[in-house]
């Protein structure tokens, strides 16, 4: 049976339930994630974005995924490159995680003024210090609803000392 929670009671819901959008986020607002910055550069420029909705989909090959709104600029960049770089975040990096979300005003390429980057086989900035990066080729840029589901193929990897990782949960940033 489908339902949904409510103050821990479980309500029935028919077969083609959909939720109504705000039970929906607030129900993934408490669902704790590892922030990323996911980073892009090449021919259709440099851009980057914040993102919790990353995560590894195979070993072998070595295979990422991310999401992203179709409407954000810095999708058709990515899409373009071909070449994206996953940055999982340290509690250091807080303040451009504020950047890359957009909440400071700064756009594409300004965003990477905070940050610290160089570059391994794709060419897509990657951040020194981060928890890890995972260097990727874009395989496919899936359409599913309102976002894509942009997965690579991991061509490097780079991590940081051993440490704690910036995670967002219940809207504010948490330290795992």
């Amino acid at each position: 049976m489908a339902g949904s929670s409510n103050g821990g009671a479980e309500i029935a819901a028919p077969s083609n339930f959909v939720p109504d959008p705000a039970h929906f986020r607030e129900a993934m607002s408490r669902v704790g994630a590892s922030v990323h910055v996911v980073t892009t550069a090449g021919p259709a420029g440099l851009a980057g974005i914040t993102a919790t909705s990353a995560t590894s989909v195979s070993l072998e090959p070595a295979t990422m995924l991310f999401c992203i709104k179709q409407t954000s600029p810095s999708a058709d960049r990515i899409i373009e490159n071909g070449v994206f770089c996953i940055n999982a975040l340290s509690p250091a990096h807080r303040p451009l995680a504020d950047i890359f979300a957009g909440r400071t005003g700064q756009h594409l390429e300004e965003r990477f003024a905070g940050g610290d980057w160089r570059k391994l086989v794709t060419g897509s900035p990657v951040l020194r210090g981060a928890a890890a990066s995972f260097d990727c080729r874009l395989i496919e840029a899936k359409p599913v609803g309102t976002h894509f589901v942009m997965i690579g193929r991991v061509e490097a990897v780079a991590y940081g000392d051993e440490g704690d990782t910036l995670a967002y949960v219940h809207r504010g940033y948490r330290t795992l």
